[in-house]
């Protein structure tokens, strides 16, 4: 098995999958030791220098970089490159960076998840210690190496942009002269990491690596991809979940020119996340196909879900809160909720909806793959490697050794490329056609997929005495488990915790500490599929959160920050945020007439944000006029990176708020493209302030899904602020 070279890998989701194959954690660095070797590493030549996973020096002063995350175009590739290069002491920029030869090598594995994955913010955060020791394992190697063959202590050495220097001797080898000697030495026990003071690249980072030619349209993607004999595929899928092929006539659908095959594709529903049955016109061109897919004739049977219709799911939902059946588990508790009621001087209670949203990268879902020779080869933005190798062996009954990934950074992902169906569909349709198949979704597609972020509903209720003191807080969080479809069973574990559900409302991520708190995830599974999606969870939490504790300081009559502070309790970091935000934004000065404010905040990934929307009135209606923005990610590795996902968010939290609602009625849905599916355009977005604090220096937390949460739930209380009225659903009316 292997992975190509090319440009990258990236962050992105906490994928719960059902791993079939046992691997180890691979927390330690997994040296490559020449008198050891296990039978499954790479094998390095005599002269070439590969002192662990993540280093390779050619003799010809080659030094490439591997970065074992997928990037979807948010700098992964050049973050985790940084952190190895750092220590290594070569420019970060001016080395190629390649994915791994061997992507299910033990070392690659997630360290949390335990499956070949990306995604959940973690790529920097838990990557950071253990690249930065490979880089200078690598050069401490490289040292020895050039120390005996100059007869001097190594203390006496030094490296600068890929050499070694002996400053007394004004001697000097490149890395590529040393690769050969290099690689026959023992590891050293234990090197010494540069302190942060000699940083020349980690924290200084401005530019993501390929700008250029991504601008120039230069850069491959999975979109890109040409072989020989390739056969592009459209899916005709299931409109309705659950819905199964009866009949199939394909005969004008085979006579548009170009148009090849016509194969049913079945679904898998013994796989959770496996596919819709379908049928797929193969054809010479995208074209080609999607002409004869239009001509397809495809009777469906009847489904279940025919009548389910999104609009009647909050009824459910607030059913299933009192329901006894219904599971419900305690996310975090203290002291008698309950007991607080009847002698509380106000007692507050509301109900927060979101609708189903979809991820709509710009680049569609797309991958190739070949099945030859009793193996298989994928060619695309494979976001979870292990879901690739469980589609071979599910659908094609291949192992892993015979399991290829040529890696390419995809156009997008905000979860989309975490889903199964895709890879169980290409993985199919290339075995049946004997050739390589491109599989291409188009926006129509992606529309209908239904791995989607589910629709939610959040009863909050507060008790205040009579000083307006928040004494109790209860929140029942109504959603279907995120990874039911990839990790059966998970519910029988001994804390019943759907931890992709409960973001932002257990104990390490909620800001709030009232002397008496119970927050609540009660399970309630619609039976539609549900996908992942850029920071998850997060979303509905923090806006039914943060508009409550909004509602909790008016009706207090305190400062909606002053409340805030009032019920945190040992959070200088997060506390720092939301002052500095306050400040930037001219919270508590005069604003002009028909302006306001609004604030809200969270913590996530071992970061904190807070973001303030200021709006105004122009003409009868509501417009957005500014976001304030500062954020404590620990350290920033990359701060262009970060600055640019942290805007990112800011945009996609706009859309939250403003525009995304996706809408299922008699179990289709009816949404179709971006005209009637709207997402933020850049002529939405307002000027955007945005700071980055440095809160702990020696640890990255991480920032790819941390800016969108907070920004409904600041613009619904601005909101409030200049027109008196709450919004309690997605998207808000800006009238």
């Amino acid at each position: 098995m292997s992975l190509v070279e090319n440009a990258g890998f990236e962050l992105s989701r906490r994928v719960f999958l059902k791993q079939t194959v046992t691997v180890a954690s691979g927390l330690a660095i997994a040296l490559y030791l020449p008198s050891g070797a296990a039978a499954t590493e790479p094998k390095t030549s005599a002269t070439e220098f590969e002192p662990n996973a993540w280093v390779r020096v050619l003799p010809d002063g080659t030094v490439k970089l591997v970065v074992h995350k997928h990037d979807s175009g948010t700098g992964t590739q050049t973050a985790l490159a940084a952190c190895v290069a750092e220590e290594l002491d070569v420019n970060p920029m001016t080395v190629q960076v390649i994915t791994p030869e061997d992507p299910f090598f033990e070392t690659y594995i997630h360290p949390v998840w335990k499956v070949f994955s990306t995604g959940g913010s973690t790529s920097v955060s838990l990557e950071y210690d253990r690249l930065r020791m490979a880089g200078a394992t690598a050069r401490a190697l490289l040292i020895s190496a050039a120390a005996q063959q100059w007869k001097v202590s190594p203390d006496s050495c030094s490296t600068e942009e890929g050499r070694v220097v002996h400053a007394s001797s004004k001697c000097s080898l490149g890395y590529g002269e040393l690769a050969g000697a290099a690689a026959h030495l023992p590891a050293p026990a234990n090197v010494t990491l540069k302190d942060p003071s000699q940083f020349k690249y980690i924290g200084k980072l401005r530019h993501k690596r390929d700008a250029a030619a991504k601008v120039c349209g230069r850069f491959k993607y999975s979109i890109d991809v040409q072989l020989p004999g390739m056969l592009v595929a459209v899916i005709q899928r299931a409109p309705v979940v659950g819905a199964k092929v009866v009949a199939v006539d394909s005969a004008a659908a085979l006579q548009v020119p170009g148009v090849r095959k016509v194969i049913a594709v079945p679904g898998r529903p013994d796989v959770l996340g496996g596919n819709l049955e379908g049928v797929a016109v193969l054809a010479e061109t995208f074209w080609a196909a999607q002409q004869g897919r239009k001509l397809l004739e495809v009777k469906w049977s009847d489904s279940p879900l025919a009548s389910f219709d999104s609009a009647e799911l909050p009824k459910a939902q607030v059913a299933a809160i009192s329901d006894p059946a219904t599971q419900t588990v305690k996310a975090m508790a203290q002291g008698d909720v309950a007991g607080q009621w009847p002698g509380a001087a106000k007692l507050l209670e509301a109900d927060y909806t979101m609708p189903y949203k979809v991820q709509n990268p710009l680049e569609p879902i797309c991958i190739t793959a070949q099945v030859k020779d009793k193996a298989i080869t994928y060619w695309g933005g494979v976001q979870v490697p292990s879901s690739a190798l469980e589609a071979a062996q599910t659908v094609c009954g291949i192992g892993k050794d015979k399991v290829t990934i040529h890696e390419l950074v995809s156009g997008g992902s905000f979860g989309a490329r975490e889903a199964k169906y895709w890879l169980f569909e290409v993985a199919y349709l290339a075995q049946q056609s004997g050739v390589p198949v491109k599989l291409l979704n188009s926006r129509e597609d992606e529309m209908h997929a239904l791995f989607n972020h589910p629709a939610t509903l959040h009863r909050v209720k507060g008790a205040l005495d009579a000083q307006g003191k928040l004494t109790a807080l209860q929140l029942h969080a109504v959603s279907p488990a995120s990874p039911e479809q990839w990790e059966p069973g998970y519910f029988e574990r001994p804390d019943h915790m759907d931890y992709s559900t409960t973001e932002a409302i257990t104990a390490w991520d909620f800001a709030y500490r009232p002397p008496h708190l119970e927050l609540n995830w009660v399970k309630h599974e619609s039976h539609v599929p549900s996908g992942w999606y850029r920071s998850v969870s997060f979303i509905p939490n923090v806006f039914a959160v943060e508009s409550f504790m909004d509602e909790l300081a008016h009706a207090a009559g305190e400062d909606p920050l002053a409340f805030r502070l009032a019920n945190m309790q040992e959070r200088p970091r997060h506390v720092a945020v939301l002052k500095q935000a306050a400040e930037r934004a001219g919270w508590g000065q005069k604003l002009p007439p028909d302006t306001a404010l609004g604030i809200a905040t969270n913590q996530g990934y071992t970061s904190f944000i807070a973001v303030v929307a200021r709006v105004a009135k122009v003409d009868g209606k509501a417009r957005i006029e500014k976001l304030t923005c500062v954020v404590d990610c620990g350290l920033a590795v990359s701060p262009g990176g970060v600055e640019e996902q942290i805007y990112g968010g800011l945009m996609w939290g706009l859309g939250h708020a403003l525009f995304d609602r996706l809408d299922i009625q008699q179990g289709r849905v009816v949404q179709s493209n971006f005209h009637d599916y709207r997402v933020t355009r850049m002529s939405d977005m307002p000027p955007v302030d945005i700071l980055v604090l440095d809160g702990q220096p020696d640890k990255p937390g991480g920032v790819g899904e941390l800016g969108s949460p907070s920004v409904v739930p600041a613009i619904a209380n601005a909101l409030f602020s200049l027109t008196g009225v709450r919004q309690r659903s997605t998207p808000l009316n800006l009238g």
